[in-house]
């Protein structure tokens, strides 16, 4: 299993105050999985941790570190690495550049799903390389 989270799930899953409690249950469960799972992966492109970086509390970004650093199941992707042609297709299903980019991103390192609150775009699209939901669905799908 392949995860990409949007930044979002990061922001408020690591924030034990104002955080929303399924995006703090589901980064609670992914570290499970890592221990557990043999074929697993969280991939984390550049563009949402440079989102995280921007919008996360200074005081919680050890724990972002801590948490991408603690295991080499967490993999980061670079997206001037993703082909043009993925990008080029997403764009012309009507996405913006920067929905584009993650989505292009997504089909090119074959992540099974992408967790986020707001990318309720890509299931508008059914785009079908991947699984777009939320973590709340996430956790009701795939973590009984």
């Amino acid at each position: 299993m392949r995860l990409i989270l949007d930044a979002d799930e990061y922001i408020f899953g690591f924030d034990d105050v104002n955080g929303k409690p399924q995006s703090i249950a589901l980064i609670d469960r992914i570290t499970t999985l890592m221990n557990i799972l043999e074929d697993f992966a969280i991939i984390v492109p550049d563009i949402i941790r440079d989102e995280v970086q921007r919008n996360m509390p200074y005081y919680l970004l050890g724990k972002f570190y801590r948490f991408v650093a603690s295991n080499s199941k967490v993999v980061y992707g670079f997206l001037y690495d993703v082909p043009q042609s993925l990008y080029n297709k997403y764009r012309q299903l009507g996405l913006k550049e920067g929905d584009a980019t993650i989505a292009a991103f997504a089909e090119w390192q074959k992540a099974d799903f992408f967790i986020s609150e707001n990318r309720h775009i890509y299931q508008e699209l059914k785009v079908g390389a991947f699984i777009t939901c939320s973590a709340e669905e996430f956790m009701l799908w795939h973590c009984p």
